[in-house]
This record gives structure tokens, C-alpha cells and sequence, in this order.
């Protein structure tokens, strides 16, 4: 037993005096603080990465459930939506969450709200106890718009007519409540309109500076001819004895009474011989003579007393007078007409043609024998005082009073196929144009002062006729509006006025547009900036029902074009609608180079590559229907309106 204890002694004190010993013991010791800090550093990791890819797909889940909702109203659907975002971002066990729960609802100002939650179970730390984390988040989303402009260019040709004008109304109204239901209370949101056919109703809405002074119209100017007629003098010379008449004539009773009217002082006395002897011896012997009456000498003769003569009155005094009455005046110089000749000016026809005061011209009208007077087309100042003019172009010339309605004529351009880049000459397609001289400026269109010249073989020559020739096809539809904040009563009021009408000239509408909501340009200084001072978010809805329909015998914005010939050169048909379809272009790439998003809406009609190309990019739809137009109109509201995380 003593040799047991002994090396039992001798084993336990070489383990206490060797030193090596002391590093494993050490090791063992600081392995436990190790294995804390290394674990909660991991589990740490693994919790925030866990909340924050929750987090996301809160956000993501918020986001999308609030983009599909069409207005304030929360539904079944649009909380499936939600959910089925946040799952895509985070689906169940990732991380190995456990116990996860999410969820999605809405307030009645269409704010939707989301909240999830779970248990992520601890890898390191349960040996120390810390068996799992608790995560919850929440997040909501909300649609909000800051500044914006929105011009609305509308498609109001004849085929819009019915159900369809009905469905726009409906659309733009929808649009209005999808936007004002998001506006931010410090922004400030603004609409305009141009509704659009063959013309654009933009005239009251510019400044006068741009208006033009003068301009050459497709009119008509009356002729006159001249007729003369000799009519020769009477002969007479002053001191000449004139025979004013030489007849017979009944005589009064009275000497003072020549010269006056009535029966009474006419009659004589034939009952009673001594009274009928002295009306008979006054008669025969008195009356004859020498009389002046009122600078006139009168010469009595051959008297004769006749009974019977009158009737009524006193059956006594029936008797008359009569004798030879020779009068005359000694002639002053009121009384001599000399040899003269008469010029009567006669109307002749009409001579069709584009009238101006060019000496050159056939239709020139400063010769006043050509035709009357105050036929100056150059001169339109006294138009603007009150929107009218008084021009000869009644019937034969008459004065008329011409009414403008506020459709305009364009500023110059160039004939070309070209239009990328714009031709430095063509204005009329210039959407930040400020005019600096006539040819720039824009012209009254007076649709009553214009005519067709439907002469065969020479339609574009000047005609004469004496009838009056066809009218080329106008219409002006309802005024545009500039960007101003609206309320929704005068938006229903002026949507509901109106009125389908006339052909589909795309490029017309969106050039005038794209001039009202350019920040550079005429109105420059109303689009610049806001209020507030932020930034302004700039959107064109273009909506047409239809295909482009152009005819070169109407009256638009570039004149007639089959006469004024300013887009094609020639008055080709193919070429005008080839070259509107260009245009059309322009005018959208010059709008998007202003970063204004360009919205494209075909309504119940094929979204053709034009319309496509127009647009901005994936901002081109279809509306097959009112009902699709309604639901495309609030798409594009929701889209314009900023989507953002309020939490």
C-alpha cells in the first residue's frame, strides 16, 4: 500500500510542477467566452439580415398593394396582392424563420399598411440560454403627387360622337379624382386641354404681340364694270323767257285764288239770271289778263263759262271756267342744265383668288376701280379690339361682318419629307416658338372669308364667276385651356362642352400641347417653376379614337392646302398625310426632349407604330371601350402620381 500512495504523490506533483499543463487547462477556460462572442456575432448577423429582407418585403408587398388599388378602396384582391409580394421577397422558413405572420390593410384615405412577424430560432446562442429572436416590422405605402403639370389632348373628331364622347367625359373625370386624391397639400397641380380636329381653338389665349398685323386669304374680291350714259342740256340761257306750261286749265271766281287747290273756289253761279249773268260776264271779261303768281307770269285767254262741271255741294254754283293758261319765268342760272355724262358702276362677278394688295398678283385690290373700297386683308389691328372684322364679301360685294372664333392659322413653314431635325424654317411645328416677326406670327382663320376654286384645269390659278364657289371643310372646336388648378365643377362644365366634330389631324393637337406645358417657349414664364419651389413633373395624355384623316380641300391650320400648298409643295394628298404623320413626331420628340412624359391612348381603335413611337417609352395603351378608357385614364393617373414608403 505504501508504494501506492507513493506514486499516486509522485504523478499529481509532476503534474502540478509541469508546466505544459497549464496551457491546455487555459484553453479550456477561455473557450466558453470564445464560443459567446463568435456565436452572438453570427445569430447577430443572421436576426438583422432576417429584419431587414422582412423590411423589404413589407415595403415591396405595401408598394404593390397600393399600385393595384384603382382608388382609396381596400379589397380582398389587393390584399392578395400584397401578400403575394411579400412572399416572393420572403418566403416561409427563409432563415428559418418560424411562426411567420403577415398581413395588409387600408385606411379610408387609401393608405395601406403591413405588418409581419416570426421566430428565428438561434443557432450558437441557445447553449447559452438564447434560444430564439422575436421579429416584427411594419411599413405602409401611400400615393402622393408633388408638382405637376398635366395637358390633356383630346381627340374630338366626328367619330367620337355617341358613347365615345360620353366615355372621355366619364375618363378625364375619373383621372381628376385618381390625381386630387393624391395631391400633397403643398403641391400644386395643374391641367390643361386642347381638344383637337382639323383645328385647334388656341387664338384667345395668345398674346396679342404674336398675332399677325396682316394676311393673305383664299377669298374672293368683287368686279365692277363701268357703263356711261350722255344725257344732253336743255338749251336754256340765263334772261331766257322759260314756258313753264301752256294748257287749259279751270280759273276761280276770285282773281285771289289763282294758284290754290280745292273744288270751292272753282265753282260759279248757273241758277238766277242777274247772278248767272255776272258769273258768266266775270268769266268772259274779268278773268283774262296778265297775273304774277309766286315770281311766275301767268297769261289768261279764250275763257269759256260751262255748267254742269261740278257735283255736290250747292246745286246753285255747278258751273265752271276754263281758259288757256300760258305760264312762264324768265330763266336764272338754277335754271340751265348743261350737256353731262353719267358713270354708273356696275357689278360684274367675283374673281376667286388668294386677295392681298401684292400689284403683282391677279387678285391685287388697291386699283379702286377693281373693287370697292375697305377690301384690305393686309390690315387685321381693328380684328383684335373686339374679335371681328367688316370685310366685301357679300353678295356682290356687300360689307360683312366676319367673326373670328378663335381657330388660328400657323406660322410659316418649309415643304420637306424631313423633320428629324427640325428644319430651322418651320415654325408652325416649333413648340417653344416666340414670334419675332410676321412671317412667325399666328393668323386669325376667318372660315367666312374663304373659298374653294373648283375650276377645272386650273384650280390653283384665279377664277371668275359670277356665282358663288364651295366652301372647304372648317370646323373650330371648343376652346383650349391653359395649365391652371381646376376645380372639379368647372372640370365637369367644360368636358361636357364638348362637341365631336370634323377630321383627325394628330399633329395639330400635340403641337399645341406640347407649346402650353413647355417650360421654354411663350408661356415660359407661367411653367418654369412652382410655387413651392420644387420641381415640376410634366405629362401629355394624347387620346384618339381613330386613324389620322387629312383632306387638302379643308380649312386648317396650315390654310387650304390645296392652294396655300405650304406643307406639300404640290397639294398631293399622299404626301400632306405623310408628311402630318412626320410631323406628328416632331412634335412628340421635341416634347420628350422637354422631359415631358407623352401618355398615348388609342381608343377603340388599332394602337398603330405612329401612336406607339409617339409615346413615351411603355407609355402607349388601348381602350377598346368607355370602360377600358376609364381604367387605362386611372392607370396612367396612379402611374403619374409618386407611389412612397411613409414608414
Amino acid at each position: 500500500m505504501g508504494r501506492k500512495t507513493k506514486v499516486r504523490k509522485t504523478f499529481l506533483r509532476s503534474l502540478l510542477r509541469d508546466r505544459t499543463a497549464n496551457t491546455i487547462a487555459i484553453s479550456a477556460a477561455a473557450l466558453v467566452p470564445v464560443l459567446a462572442m463568435v456565436g452572438g456575432g453570427i445569430d447577430a448577423s443572421r436576426y438583422f439580415m432576417t429584419a431587414a429582407r422582412m423590411q423589404a418585403a413589407c415595403d415591396a408587398g405595401a408598394l404593390a398593394a397600393r399600385r393595384a388599388m384603382v382608388d382609396d378602396t381596400f379589397s380582398a384582391e389587393h390584399r392578395q396582392v400584397g401578400l403575394n409580394f411579400f412572399d416572393q421577397n420572403f418566403n416561409d422558413g427563409m432563415f428559418g424563420i418560424e411562426s411567420r405572420v403577415r398581413d395588409f390593410t387600408s385606411d379610408d384615405e387609401g393608405t395601406v399598411t403591413g405588418t409581419a412577424s416570426g421566430r428565428l430560432p438561434t443557432s450558437i446562442m441557445a447553449a447559452f440560454g438564447f434560444e430564439e429572436f422575436n421579429l416584427s416590422v411594419t411599413c405602409s405605402a401611400e400615393i402622393n403627387i408633388s408638382n405637376t403639370d398635366i395637358m390633356f389632348v383630346l381627340d374630338v373628331t366626328g367619330s367620337m360622337a355617341g358613347s365615345k364622347i360620353v366615355g372621355l367625359r366619364d375618363a378625364v373625370m375619373g383621372f381628376y379624382d385618381t390625381v386630387e386624391d393624391a395631391t400633397a397639400d403643398a403641391a400644386q397641380v395643374r391641367y390643361g386641354f386642347v381638344p383637337y380636329s382639323q383645328q385647334a381653338n388656341v387664338g384667345f389665349l395668345l398674346p396679342r404681340e404674336h398675332m399677325a398685323n396682316s394676311h393673305t386669304y383664299q377669298s374672293r374680291v368683287a368686279r365692277f364694270r363701268e357703263e356711261f350714259t350722255f344725257i344732253p342740256g336743255n338749251g336754256i340761257k340765263v334772261g331766257d323767257e322759260m314756258v313753264l306750261s301752256d294748257q287749259t286749265e279751270w280759273l276761280p271766281r276770285d282773281i285771289a285764288n289763282f294758284g290754290t287747290g280745292g273744288t270751292n273756289n272753282y265753282r260759279f253761279r248757273n241758277s238766277g239770271s242777274s247772278a248767272r249773268t255776272a258769273a258768266q260776264n266775270f268769266c268772259w271779261n274779268d278773268l283774262p289778263g296778265t297775273y304774277t303768281i309766286g315770281g311766275d307770269t301767268w297769261e289768261v285767254s279764250n275763257t269759256q263759262y260751262v255748267t254742269g262741271v261740278w257735283s255736290g255741294g250747292s246745286s246753285n254754283n255747278r258751273a265752271g271756267c276754263r281758259g288757256r293758261v300760258r305760264k312762264t319765268r324768265i330763266a336764272t342760272q338754277d335754271d340751265v342744265i348743261e350737256d353731262q355724262t353719267i358713270r354708273n358702276v356696275v357689278w360684274q362677278d367675283y374673281l376667286y383668288c388668294p386677295v392681298d394688295t401684292d400689284d403683282d398678283t391677279p387678285c391685287d385690290v388697291t386699283n379702286p376701280a377693281d373693287s370697292p373700297p375697305g377690301w384690305e386683308t393686309v390690315d387685321l389691328s381693328t380684328l383684335y379690339d373686339d374679335n371681328q372684322i367688316m370685310l366685301p364679301t357679300g353678295n356682290q360685294g356687300a360689307m360683312v361682318n366676319h367673326v373670328w372664333d378663335g381657330c388660328v392659322e400657323e406660322a410659316a413653314t418649309v415643304s420637306t419629307d424631313t423633320y428629324n431635325p427640325l428644319p430651322a424654317g418651320a415654325f408652325d411645328i416649333n413648340i417653344n416658338l416666340v414670334p419675332a416677326n410676321e412671317a412667325q406670327r399666328w393668323k386669325p382663320a376667318l372660315r367666312n372669308a374663304v373659298w374653294k376654286r373648283e375650276n377645272p384645269g386650273n384650280m390653283l390659278g384665279w377664277l371668275a364667276q359670277t356665282g358663288n364657289q364651295a366652301r372647304p371643310g372648317y370646323t373650330c372646336p371648343a376652346p383650349a385651356r391653359r395649365l391652371a388648378e381646376i376645380t372639379r365643377g368647372d372640370l365637369q362644365t367644360y368636358v361636357n362642352s364638348l362637341v365631336p366634330t370634323g377630321q383627325t389631324y394628330h399633329d395639330i393637337g400635340m403641337v399645341w400641347g406640347a407649346r402650353f406645358i413647355s417650360p421654354r417657349g411663350i408661356f415660359a414664364a407661367d411653367n418654369e417653376t412652382a410655387p413651392n419651389g420644387d420641381a415640376i413633373a410634366r405629362h401629355i395624355v394624347f387620346m384618339t379614337d381613330g386613324a389620322q384623316v387629312n383632306s387638302v380641300e379643308n380649312y386648317s391650320t396650315q390654310g387650304i392646302e390645296w392652294w396655300d400648298r405650304r406643307i406639300t409643295g404640290d397639294g398631293n394628298g399622299t404626301r400632306e398625310f405623310n408628311r402630318r404623320a412626320a410631323r406628328l413626331q416632331a412634335a412628340c420628340r421635341a416634347a420628350r426632349q422637354e422631359n415631358i412624359t407623352v401618355w398615348v391612348v388609342a381608343f377603340g381603335t388599332t394602337l398603330t407604330q405612329n401612336l406607339i413611337d409617339c409615346a413615351s417609352p411603355g407609355r402607349a395603351f388601348e381602350a377598346n371601350d368607355p370602360a377600358a378608357l376609364n381604367d387605362r385614364f386611372r392607370e396612367i393617373a396612379q402611374q403619374i402620381a409618386a407611389l412612397r414608403l411613409t414608414q
